[in-house]
C-alpha cells in the first residue's frame, strides 16, 4: 500500500512537470544577431530600404543616437513581416 502511494505521488509530480513545460511558450528570439546578419530594412516613416547586413545599414545612418531604420526578417510588397529584429542607430565615435 505504501509503495502504491509513492508510485502515484511520483506520477503526479512527473505529470505536473511535463505539463508545465508542454504548455510553456518557447522564446524564439534567443537567436543572436551579428553585424553580418541580413535583414529587410524600413525607415522610421515606413519606406522599404532594402536587404542589407546590420553593419551596412548602420554605416548609412546619418547623425548619432537616433533610430534610422528597423530590421525585419522579411518583407511582403514593401511592408515589414514579423516583429522588429533590430533597430539601427549610428554609434557615437
Amino acid at each position: 500500500m505504501n509503495t502504491l502511494k509513492t508510485a502515484v505521488t511520483a506520477l503526479v509530480i512527473a505529470g505536473g512537470t511535463i505539463a508545465t513545460f508542454a504548455f510553456t511558450r518557447s522564446d524564439n528570439n534567443n537567436e543572436r544577431l551579428s553585424a553580418q546578419t541580413e535583414l529587410h530594412w524600413f525607415s522610421p516613416g515606413g519606406s522599404y530600404l532594402g536587404e542589407k547586413t546590420i553593419a551596412e545599414q548602420e554605416a548609412e545612418c546619418p547623425g548619432s543616437n537616433f533610430t534610422c531604420a528597423r530590421g525585419y526578417d522579411d518583407e511582403n510588397n514593401g511592408a515589414p513581416v514579423g516583429p522588429v529584429r533590430y533597430t539601427a542607430q549610428k554609434a557615437q565615435p
